[in-house]
Parts: structure tokens; C-alpha cells; sequence
């Protein structure tokens, strides 16, 4: 699964990751492999991502998720 996170100066990570956990408005939640669609709204905190069993993370302030197609982009300001 692919984590691309992007602001408006650009793409700043892009990572490959086994399970990816965003800081929803309404609570954290995960992303597997074959997620369905989804789009939600992100607040202040840290997106946690499991790549070859070891936990990254890559601190956000906020902002939209979109996941389909194995692709989880984050857009953040």
C-alpha cells in the first residue's frame, strides 16, 4: 500500500507501508490492504505507518484523507 502525503509546496513522503493509521476527526483509524474508499477529515497528530515491521511516524497538523486503490494520499496545509 502507498502513503503519499502532500502540501501545497509539493509531495513531501512518500513511503510503502503495510498498515497506516491517521488521526481522524471522530478518532484514529487504520488502513489495510484492499481498504474501501474513503475520504476523511484529519486533526492535529501523527500518522503511523508499519513499513518491514517497523512503526514510523510523520507528524501532522491536520488535514483530508483520501484512500482507494491501495493509495492512502494526505493533504495537508
Amino acid at each position: 500500500m502507498e502513503l503519499i502525503v502532500v502540501s501545497p509546496e509539493g509531495i513531501l513522503l512518500t513511503e510503502t507501508a503495510e498498515r497506516i493509521t491517521l488521526p481522524g476527526d471522530e478518532g484514529p483509524f487504520s488502513v489495510l490492504k484492499n481498504h474501501a474508499p474513503l475520504i476523511s477529515t484529519l486533526h492535529e497528530g501523527d500518522v503511523i505507518y508499519v513499513q518491514d515491521k517497523k512503526t514510523k511516524k510523520y507528524e501532522i497538523k491536520g488535514g483530508i484523507a483520501i484512500v482507494e486503490k491501495n493509495q492512502v494520499r494526505v493533504f495537508i496545509e
